[in-house]
């Protein structure tokens, strides 16, 4: 991998924390020069960075006016959130059969992971998309996997907006949730596991839905 590449790949990252973590809104310009001088690149590198970034849904690159963090409307946030639970079930169907024992592991460690980060939302967070991510491991189809992590991407700031409603008692659920996926991983039951992630998704779905005020912040 060459130096410019490398460095693209630095800025993809930073900027993807950025908007992941709130430090930039949705809406929020992001100017290539600026960016450039605080991170100490040449605009070369935050340039290919931004593209990458609107392939993946999070930036808008207009001729007129520069980049943009991607804004998503109700409707775009429902839409992705139905497709993905319809893939992701799917995903978890192709991937329970072929997960390895040390997979299985790493997919109970991050479930682990997700419980005892409960009062650190940014850490929560994290473990929590790498714990779903790790239940699909096992997909032998790269299209699949690159999708779901596109829409991942794309929602993941309106996961964090979400997790301010969260109680004690929704998280004891949502933990839950995730040990019963991995019960379904453990004995191999598709059925069961299909249900549980499509369960699992649509109640984000609806929660947000319930609590758009909070989606209408996010984009302030």
């Amino acid at each position: 991998m060459d130096q410019d590449a490398s460095m693209t790949q630095v800025v993809a990252r930073q900027l993807r924390e950025a908007i992941f973590d709130g430090v930039l809104e949705p809406g929020a310009a992001i100017r290539q020069e600026a960016m450039a001088r605080e991170l100490g690149v040449s605009r070369i590198p935050v340039r290919e960075a931004l593209r990458h970034l609107e392939s993946e849904g999070l930036v808008t690159i207009r001729a007129n006016s520069g980049a943009r963090v991607a804004v998503l409307d109700f409707d775009e946030y429902a839409e992705i959130y139905k497709i993905r639970e319809r893939l992701e079930p799917l995903a978890l169907a192709e991937s329970i059969g072929r997960l390895t024992e040390e997979q299985r592991a790493e997919a109970a460690r991050l479930a682990a992971e997700v419980e005892a980060s409960t009062g650190d939302p940014k850490a929560w967070l994290d473990a929590d998309r790498r714990f779903h991510l790790a239940c699909y491991a096992g997909v032998s189809t790269p299209r699949l996997l690159r999708m779901i992590v596109d829409f991942w991407n794309t929602t993941q700031r309106y996961r964090r907006i979400l997790l301010a409603t969260f109680s004690d008692e929704d998280f004891a659920t949502a933990h839950v949730e995730h040990r019963l996926i991995l019960d379904a991983l453990r004995t191999g039951n598709t059925r069961v596991g299909e249900d549980l992630i499509r369960m699992h998704i649509e109640r984000s779905r609806m929660r947000l839905a319930n609590h758009r005020e909070l989606f209408e912040q996010g984009h302030k």
